[in-house]
C-alpha cells in the first residue's frame, strides 16, 4: 500500500509498505482523509517524548470498515463510512477499569507508537470504532478526534450554561474548545497573540484580546470587572500562559491545563490557595467524549464553523509539501491529507 512513513528526524517519504495485518480485536480501516495535528509535527521533529522512528504519522481520520479480526459493535457493518479513537489500551490498568482509559498506564498511540492514518490502511482496536452519522461530510468526520479532545476538556471543567471562560491560545484545538464552550453555553473569551488567528477567531463570531496589548487588562475587566473567569483553559504551553491563568480565574474557579509545556514552569500557588482555585490536567479524550463528537457532527450544528477550520488539501503524495507547508507558515488552522486520492 503507498504510505507516509517518518523514517527519522526531520524526515518523511512516500513509500510503499506492506498492508497492515489485525491483531485479534482489531479492525482494518481503507482511509479516506487524515488531519495533521501539533502532535505530528512533533513526532517529525524528534520532539515527542516516546514516539519511536521508523513510524507512519496520523491520528486524526476517517475511513471505510473493510474488515475486523472477531466481533465488531452492534450497528456496525463492513463497508461503513467509520471513524475511531486513535489509541490502544490494556483494559486491566486501574485507570481503564476505572473508566478512564485515555491515561491508561500502558497507553500506545497511532503516529507515535505505532502506525497511523497517513496510508491507505490502518488498524485501530475495533471497541474504539464509531459509525459516521448518514449525511456528514467525510473531510469534517476527519475532525471528529480533535472535537472530542475539545469536548473532554470541556466536560472535565465542568462549565455552567452563562459561565464566563477564558481560553489562552488561540490555535486549533483552542478554536476547537472555543466552539465546545459556546455550543454548552459559556461567554467566551480568547486570547491569542498572532493576529492571523485573531482575526481567523474573529471571522468565526468569538471575541478575541492579544494579551501584548497595552489595553488588554481593561478589555478583561470589562468582560469580568475584577472578579475573573469562572473557567480558564490554557492551552498555549507558554510560560506567560500558564502564570497569568491564576490571575485570570476567579474565586472558587477551574483552571483546566490543556497545552503542553516545554519545561515546568512556577505558578502562584498562593493565588491558587487564597482564591481556592481547581487546577485540572486534561489528557486526549474519553471514549465518551469521542462517541458525543460523533454524534455532534451528526446534528450538523457545527458545520459552518467547522468548514472554515480546514485550510487546505493536499494528496497523500504531496505529504512533503504538506509537511512543509505546516513547518513553514502559521497563516492555517487544519490541513487534510487527502489519503484516498490516488485511488480514485
Amino acid at each position: 500500500m503507498n504510505a507516509a512513513i517518518c523514517t527519522s528526524k526531520g524526515h518523511i517519504e512516500y513509500t510503499q509498505m506492506p498492508k497492515p495485518e489485525m491483531e485479534y480485536g482489531e479492525a482494518l480501516i481503507e482511509v479516506m482523509y487524515g488531519g495533521i495535528c501539533g502532535s505530528d509535527a512533533h513526532v517529525y521533529h524528534g520532539l515527542h517524548p516516546t514516539a519511536t522512528f521508523p513510524v507512519v504519522p496520523g491520528h486524526e481520520f476517517v475511513g471505510k470498515l473493510v474488515g475486523a479480526n472477531g466481533p465488531i459493535k452492534a450497528g456496525l457493518t463492513i463497508g461503513d463510512i467509520v471513524v475511531a479513537q486513535p489509541y490502544t489500551t490494556c483494559g486491566d490498568c486501574e485507570p481503564c477499569i476505572t473508566g478512564n482509559d485515555n491515561v491508561c498506564t500502558h497507553l500506545k498511540l497511532l503516529g507515535a507508537h505505532r502506525d497511523g492514518c497517513f496510508a491507505e490502511y490502518v488498524t485501530v482496536s475495533a471497541s474504539k470504532v464509531y459509525k459516521v452519522p448518514d449525511g456528514v461530510d467525510p473531510k469534517l468526520a476527519a475532525l471528529a478526534e480533535p472535537l472530542a479532545v475539545a469536548i473532554h476538556d470541556v466536560r472535565m471543567s465542568e462549565l455552567r450554561v452563562g459561565d464566563n471562560v477564558m481560553i489562552i491560545g488561540g490555535g486549533v484545538i483552542g478554536v476547537f474548545i472555543a466552539i465546545v464552550a459556546a455550543q454548552a453555553g459559556a461567554n467566551v473569551t480568547i486570547s491569542e497573540i498572532s493576529e492571523y488567528r485573531q482575526n481567523f477567531i474573529k471571522d468565526l463570531g468569538f471575541r478575541v484580546f492579544n494579551p501584548l496589548d497595552k489595553d488588554y487588562n481593561d478589555n478583561i475587566k470589562n468582560i469580568v470587572g475584577e472578579d475573573g473567569f469562572d473557567v480558564v483553559f490554557e492551552v498555549s504551553g507558554s510560560k506567560a500562559g500558564v502564570q497569568s491563568s491564576v490571575g485570570l480565574t476567579k474565586v472558587s474557579g477551574t483552571i483546566v491545563i490543556v497545552g503542553m509545556c516545554k519545561e515546568p514552569y512556577p505558578v502562584d500557588t498562593t493565588q491558587i490557595f487564597l482564591k481556592q482555585i481547581e487546577m485540572k490536567g486534561v489528557r486526549i479524550h474519553s471514549q465518551e467524549a469521542f462517541k458525543a463528537a460523533v454524534n455532534l457532527l451528526g446534528s450538523g450544528a457545527l458545520n459552518d464553523k467547522l468548514y472554515k477550520l480546514i485550510s487546505k488539501q493536499y494528496k497523500l503524495s504531496e505529504i512533503n509539501q504538506a509537511y512543509d507547508y505546516m513547518c513553514n507558515n502559521t497563516d492555517f488552522f487544519k490541513l487534510l491529507v487527502n489519503v484516498g486520492e490516488e485511488n480514485r
